[in-house]
């Protein structure tokens, strides 16, 4: 599936791309930025409650492996990331609880990437509508061996990979919490 979204996107070029119940597009504002949305089967204030439980982002995104929150002091928070293939990636959270909106930058990479994830209430009540904003720029050296259609393809691959993690995260959440207790034998 996931090779079927990647090869959507690299078709699509700069267009509204759809995958299921993702949406992908480039902002009209920034060339810099991808963005997207999706609807969760929870509410608002769960959805961004569990976003900025960072102990929990294994469970919600299966390519990282543990985290280690270094410093935490108030809305902020310094994490690093570790992944499954040995990436570690060095964040700088900066959330805004009053409008459900968690913001982070990388501190450690050689490209300028920052992003945001804002959890609002959906159409029907219990539900989320997700907006991310993934801004990524490669500066220096690094922008002469990577194109800017290369990274707008890492970004387009980034928003749908995180957007699709969080729907099939909160899919089981609802699921596990509508099945029944089973019976004693």
């Amino acid at each position: 599936m996931r090779a079927l979204v990647a090869l959507t996107l690299v078709l699509a070029g700069t267009g509204t791309v759809a995958a299921g119940p993702i949406k992908v597009w480039e902002s009209p504002d920034d060339a810099q930025i991808t963005e997207g949305e999706t609807t969760l089967a929870v509410d608002p204030d769960t959805a961004y409650a569990a976003a900025v439980d960072y102990a929990r982002w294994p469970s919600m995104f299966p390519d990282i492996a543990r985290v280690a929150i270094t410093k935490r002091q108030g809305d902020d928070a310094r994490v690093t990331f570790v992944h499954k293939d040995g990436n570690r990636d060095n964040v700088h959270f900066h959330n805004t609880p009053q409008a459900r909106m968690v913001w982070f930058e990388d501190t450690g990479g050689r490209a300028e990437v920052w992003a945001e994830i804002v959890f609002v209430p959906g159409e029907h009540a219990g539900t989320t509508t997700v907006h991310s904003r993934l801004f990524a720029d490669v500066h220096g050296l690094a922008s002469v061996v990577v194109s800017g259609a290369k990274v707008r393809m890492l970004r387009q691959q980034r928003v749908t990979s995180d957007l699709t993690d969080l729907h099939e995260y909160f899919a089981k959440q609802v699921t596990s919490e509508r099945e029944p207790p089973s019976s004693p034998r």
